[in-house]
Order: C-alpha cells, then structure tokens, then sequence
C-alpha cells in the first residue's frame, strides 16, 4: 500500500444581517453573511484545515493570519489555491475530499454542484473526488438557529503520480 494520509477540518463563524453568504466560493442568496474579516467562506477555511492537518503544517491561521491585512475582504477560495499549490510541492494530491455545510435557514441543494466545481478547481482534481452536502441540523444549535454556519472536512491525499484508484 502507498503512503497516504488523511486530514480533517472544521470552521464556524457568527452569520449577521447585511452581509454576503459564500460558501465553497459561490456566494449563496440569503439575509445574512459572514461577521468575518475575510469573506467567511466556512467551507473553504476547513478545506485548508484539512489539508494543513494531512501535511502536519498548522492550520489556516498560521498561513493565512487574520491580522495580515491582505486577508481583509479576501477570497477564502484563493486560500484553498494557495495551499493545494503548497501540498502538490510536495509531493502529494488530493484523492477524495467529503464535506458537509450546516445551516438550517438557507437552501443549499441548489448550491452545492457549483462548490464542488469551485473546490474541484481550485483543488485541481476531478470533479469525482470532492462530495459537497449540505444539513439543516433541524433547528438545533446555532447553525439550525440560523445564527452560525459551519462545514466540516475529511479528505485523503495520496502521493503525486500514484495511480489512482476511487
């Protein structure tokens, strides 16, 4: 068997009125967004946790600070670009990533092949190695309440020009 290894990732952030909702880089339509500095995005933040914890190199913070004032206003996709360039200099590529985004106030379904294809893009890997669901925590906790949305993250990388069978 070759070497692989496995990351997972995890964000949560405060949703408020007035500002913009984007998760996986698709800014979704809805009455409140992200109390971030950046754009929030929860999914793309656990991307990168999952892929810094599968490298054992930090987390998000540590590479992309949330006093560095370049992160204001920053696309948190051009994030997962960044450290998906970092991980194939390395040596390694993604072979399966499953996420799930919880928020119980917003429709998702209509979303989540187009954070797929975002995540895919930026990635760069096959649409078929990235799985985007969605859950309305049925009105429980924050994210149910509408106040918080939240995404979590499990992938596998497997090491450059591995054969690769999914």
């Amino acid at each position: 068997m070759s070497d692989l290894r496995t990351g997972i990732g995890w964000d949560i952030h405060r949703l408020v009125p007035g500002r913009r909702l984007v998760l996986g880089g698709v800014e979704v339509p809805a009455p409140a967004g992200f109390d971030t500095h950046s754009d929030g995005d929860v999914l793309s933040h656990a991307v990168v946790d999952a892929l810094a914890g599968a490298m054992a190199d930090g987390d998000l913070g540590t590479h992309f600070p949330e006093d560095d004032p370049d992160a204001e206003e920053a696309r948190s996709l051009d994030f997962v670009v960044a450290f998906a360039a970092r991980v194939r200099e390395r040596g390694w590529m993604v072979s399966s990533l499953d996420s799930f985004v919880v928020l119980g106030t917003v429709r998702l379904r209509p979303h989540l092949e187009a954070m797929r294809s975002n995540l895919a893009v930026a990635l760069g890997v096959d649409l078929d190695r990235v799985s985007v669901k969605a859950r309305s925590a049925d009105g429980l906790g924050p994210e149910g309440r509408g106040e918080a949305a939240s995404a979590s993250v499990s992938l596998l990388l497997s090491p450059l020009g591995a054969e690769q069978h999914t």
